[in-house]
């Protein structure tokens, strides 16, 4: 049984989707993998794995025509030579052109929404509304109620906000709460017992994940008390349009503003030393996997006021979520919770029971094997 998926980074594919496509491999599945490896390193350390990857090439951000129909010759042609019994598209692009492919091409499907992006974020000026309009029209082809294809979602409010434009058959919608956390490797940690408040944003570095407010709110935080650190790590996405500038990063370094440590592979370690982390998103994304590991190891978090983090952040119940986003608010949180160290203990043990109780990658993996066996077994070829 062969398995394609498809996904727009294959970074993005090693960080959330490697558990799944383990588990897939484990029940007997032939797993391939199309995308666009910028890194060498990603793709031996997934094909070691044995996941089969097929490098296409495919601009996230390209609104070229021409381009974009490229990306659908591509895939066709690399799917012609797998044969693949079952396609899992992840992101927008693919699941425009893999998904057409596949209806044409009579192969099941999977839909994975992990979040509905800057799409539904930016509809100002004409291009921006006939992309929308466009998308959206192809969503309907591929994902109506007459279509067999399965559709996930990571929380239900992109589910209710995806619903206003397409009449989906529900009983071929399923909420699977981000990509699963390992609860061995991010287990419950005390805090760490220095006198430095150490502060975590460990993400993209875009800016409409917040950093540059978080910069901002720790000059203001520091006026009144300097021993609250703002440690950052994380991906430098260069082909982002969004991107903050590595120049930026070591100029807010250079200043004492932050304390880079670039990308890092032991995440558990930062958790573990940090007393807060911080992610104040402004866009519609899924369930934030930094929030859901700090929230396994018991710290509080402090998070955008958007449906991805509100799905396992409830404010003032095991985290805070911010309402304007603006530096002001983010340094009183920050003092909030700085100065309550009961509150954030208290937060750090519910949210650890939250993940334990819905995001363990066992849940997710079991959902997500449970959705092809459907798909396979309902639908004739």
């Amino acid at each position: 049984m062969r398995i394609v998926y498809f996904v727009n980074a294959a970074w993005y594919f090693e960080l959330h989707w490697l558990d799944r496509s383990e588990a897939a491999i484990s029940k007997g599945y032939e797993v391939h993998l199309v995308s666009n490896f910028a890194d060498d390193a990603i793709k031996n350390n997934l094909e070691k794995k044995g996941i089969k990857c097929w490098d296409i090439e495919l601009n996230r951000f390209s609104k070229n025509v021409f381009k974009n129909i490229s990306i659908f010759t591509a895939f066709r042609k690399i799917c012609k030579q797998i044969k693949p019994d079952l396609i899992h598209l992840i992101t927008i692009k693919p699941i425009l052109f893999g998904g057409l492919y596949a209806r044409v091409a009579g192969i099941p499907f999977v839909v994975s929404f992990v979040g509905l992006g800057r799409l539904f974020g930016n509809k100002r000026g004409w291009l921006n509304k006939f992309i929308f309009n466009s998308v959206l029209s192809i969503y309907s082809l591929l994902l109506s109620a007459k279509s067999p294809a399965q559709v996930i979602f990571e929380h239900n409010a992109d589910f209710a906000e995806l619903n206003k434009y397409i009449k989906f058959d529900e009983n071929n919608i399923h909420i699977i709460e981000g990509a699963g956390v390992d609860r061995f490797r991010f287990s419950y940690q005390p805090e760490p017992t220095q006198n430095n408040f150490s502060v975590l944003f460990a993400s993209r570095l875009l800016w409409s994940k917040g950093l540059g407010e978080v910069v901002e709110a720790i000059g203001k935080v520091k006026q009144n008390e300097n021993n609250t650190t703002l440690y950052v790590a994380e991906i430098l996405d260069d082909k982002d349009p969004d991107r903050i500038e590595l120049d930026q990063i070591l100029q807010w370094e250079k200043e004492g503003k932050i304390i880079w440590l670039g990308r890092r592979d032991d995440i558990q370690n930062l958790i573990r030393n940090s007393h807060v982390v911080i992610l104040p998103t402004k866009y519609s994304e899924g369930v934030p996997r930094i929030i859901i590991e700090a929230c396994a190891m018991g710290r509080s978090c402090i998070v955008g006021n958007v449906p991805g983090c509100k799905a396992i952040i409830k404010d003032n119940f095991n985290g805070c979520v911010l309402k304007t986003h603006s530096a002001s608010e983010i340094a009183e949180k920050i003092e909030y919770l700085r100065d309550n160290m009961e509150i954030r203990k208290k937060f750090g043990l519910r949210s650890a029971e939250i993940v334990k109780e819905r995001f363990s990658k066992e849940i997710v993996i079991d959902k997500t094997l449970c959705v092809y066996n459907k798909i396979l077994s309902t639908t004739k070829r």
